[in-house]
């Protein structure tokens, strides 16, 4: 009888002990992943208004490829929560990086096509472009 006992208490503390750690997360967790949301979208701003400033194409085209990388980054987002294993991940985002980006390849030269998917995959050289702001001013 007195195991029994010991097995229930046992079992019950475990379940207990298991649905507090399911809790939601609290007012300064809450505020701390607000902030770095707001902290990684205006990374994200910053990221691609500076590589935009170092193509060489007109206004509609620049609108619409930085329309196109805010929606690609939103979807690299949505890839990453999922919480795939990493080739499932790979295969997800080589995916996204050939489908998306067509709208753009039939308006743009191959070359700054080159530019935007180094941008993406975050091979972007911050000096050139750099130079290429100062030589302009």
């Amino acid at each position: 009888m007195k195991t029994l006992y010991i097995t229930l208490f046992c079992c019950l503390a475990f379940i207990s002990m298991s649905f507090s750690q399911q809790n939601k997360p609290t007012a300064s967790e809450q505020k701390q992943i607000e902030r770095y949301k707001e902290e990684s979208d205006r990374r994200k701003e910053e990221y691609i208004t500076n590589f935009m400033s170092t193509l060489d194409v007109d206004d509609f085209q620049k609108e619409i490829i930085t329309q196109s990388l805010y929606d690609y980054f939103d979807e690299l987002v949505k890839i990453n929560k999922l919480g795939l294993k990493s080739y499932e991940r790979e295969t997800h985002i080589e995916r996204l990086d050939k489908s998306h980006f067509k709208d753009v390849q039939a308006i743009v030269s191959e070359d700054v096509m080159s530019q935007i998917m180094d941008a993406v995959k975050g091979k972007l050289d911050k000096k050139s472009g750099k130079k290429k702001r100062k030589k302009k001013n």
